[in-house]
């Protein structure tokens, strides 16, 4: 009669980008189980109806924790839906993480209800079921270890992608058996303009029978491949006083973009009096939540003072007289795709105008409104909340400001470890499919798989046990 061992079922849920969830199902050598999800997001992009589009297949009652890796809504978003349907144990996240997700869960129902009318459907969760969200919140330490199960312990480690973010270390260590060690990278960045990412602990790099769950959303893409253009368009446009729109995800990008702005004014790059607008409730409450919480966040010295010179916070009030301004003028504005917040009004007002610059500073899914105005051509007409407007604004794109380390870094990333296995999600399919591969290549890895695709991955002391189609 052959040993029993302990093993984990790992199946991801979201095929592409956005809507992650990883089900994770620890089976005891002795016999018991015991299940946990890391992150638990919506769907997001043109094509979802945010609130109203998210995996429903997870039953509540047989989850007994959720990790969360950091508060983005193609993380968190659905963890309040979670809660309505009967979850009610606890959420773990980073004491960082857990200062600020209130924020995102608000506005993400404020826009649920209004999609909910249009399409004539109630919405999936009430304000009553945010605030019982918020009570299951435990908050965690970096680098402190905590106990979930008798034989399973957490850690969660500082990560450069965003504030707050974390990459997660799940230990099961049953009596009389072989560890398994699970190390789930979330959306990752080695580093941050604000933090002082460090590198991880030496005990985890030379961690036994180690499986990474490694994101791979910019797995085609090299650091070399990024131009680092921003700056100087930014000086060339101030010289020429125009009006310059960088759209901005409320949280990081938003805060580093008003950084990088002062940063050119005390270079003496821009003037110092050129105005500089920043717009969006849910980009300002991020700002000052973070600042108010410095003590938790811990900015490197210095890096909590970074707004700019002559800044204006806009509201709807003041909206209409920064987009009748004649003169040159900096906007930074939620959304970070254009297609919500005040970058639907602010788009529109300026894609006509020839002495405008709308600049995305990062990704944009296809048919949002940044990828269409990105994609068309001068002169051509775009489609615009139901107005056509003539293309005539210069509209540029950069990666340089995204939060996600490139190929070559992850690469890199993964071979400070000797893992035995390595699991790919969080990316297009067919970006995870070459990071697979690559990975085969220069790690030396030859146990992989990839999440998302219909597979429950078995993983033991050794790594990927095997696949199983469900």
């Amino acid at each position: 009669m052959s040993k029993r061992i302990p093993y984990v079922d790992i199946r991801g849920y979201h095929e592409g980008v956005t809507g992650s969830c990883i089900r994770n199902t620890v089976h005891f050598a002795y016999g018991g189980t015991y299940r946990f999800l890391v992150d638990y997001g919506m769907y997001q992009g043109e094509g979802h109806n945010r609130g109203l589009d998210y995996n429903d297949s997870v039953n509540p009652e047989k989850i007994s924790a959720v990790l969360l890796t950091h508060p983005h809504l193609d993380h968190d978003g659905a963890l309040p839906i979670f809660v309505k349907k009967g979850y009610n144990k606890k959420i773990y996240m980073s004491d960082a993480a857990a200062c600020v997700i209130d924020i995102g869960f608000r506005d993400s129902y404020n826009i649920m209800k209004k999609d909910a009318k249009l399409l004539k459907k109630p919405p999936l969760y009430s304000e009553t079921d945010i605030e019982r969200t918020l009570s299951l919140i435990e908050p965690v330490r970096f680098e402190q270890p905590v106990r979930i199960h008798d034989f399973i312990t957490v850690t969660f480690f500082n990560n450069g992608h965003l504030i707050g973010a974390s990459v997660i270390l799940v230990q099961i260590h049953e009596p009389g058996q072989e560890p398994i060690n699970l190390l789930y990278t979330g959306d990752y960045k080695h580093d941050n303009v604000f933090l002082d990412i460090k590198p991880l602990p030496f005990w985890v790099y030379a961690l036994p029978n180690l499986t990474i769950i490694c994101e791979s959303t910019y797995g085609t893409t090299n650091s070399w491949d990024i131009k680092h253009t921003w700056e100087e368009d930014i000086i060339d446009a101030c010289s020429q006083n125009r009006t310059i729109v960088n759209t901005a995800f409320a949280q990081g990008r938003f805060q580093e973009l008003m950084y990088f702005i002062r940063k050119l004014q005390d270079e003496g790059e821009i003037p110092k009096d050129y105005p500089v607008r920043v717009d969006g409730k849910t980009g300002i409450d991020y700002t000052f939540r973070y600042i108010s919480h410095s003590n938790i966040i811990k900015f490197k010295e210095g890096m909590d003072n970074f707004f700019p010179y002559n800044l204006q916070f806009v509201d709807e009030k003041s909206r209409p007289s920064v987009m009748n301004y004649t003169g040159g003028q900096i906007i930074i504005t939620t959304s970070g795709m254009g297609s919500n917040g005040p970058a639907r009004e602010y788009i529109p007002h300026y894609l006509s105008k020839s002495n405008a610059l709308i600049y995305f500073p990062g990704y944009t899914s296809e048919e949002t409104i940044g990828r269409r105005i990105i994609e068309a051509e001068y002169g051509q007409t775009v489609v615009i909340k139901n107005q056509e407007i003539m293309k005539r604004a210069q509209v540029l794109q950069t990666l340089q400001f995204s939060a996600h380390d490139p190929a070559d870094w992850l690469i890199a990333f993964l071979n400070m470890f000797a893992p035995r296995s390595i699991l790919f999600n969080h990316g297009a399919p067919e970006i995870k499919d070459s990071l697979e591969s690559r990975a085969k290549r220069e790690t030396g890895v030859t146990k992989t798989g990839i999440l998302g695709m219909g597979y429950v991955y078995r993983i033991t002391s050794y790594g990927i046990d095997k696949a199983i189609q469900k």
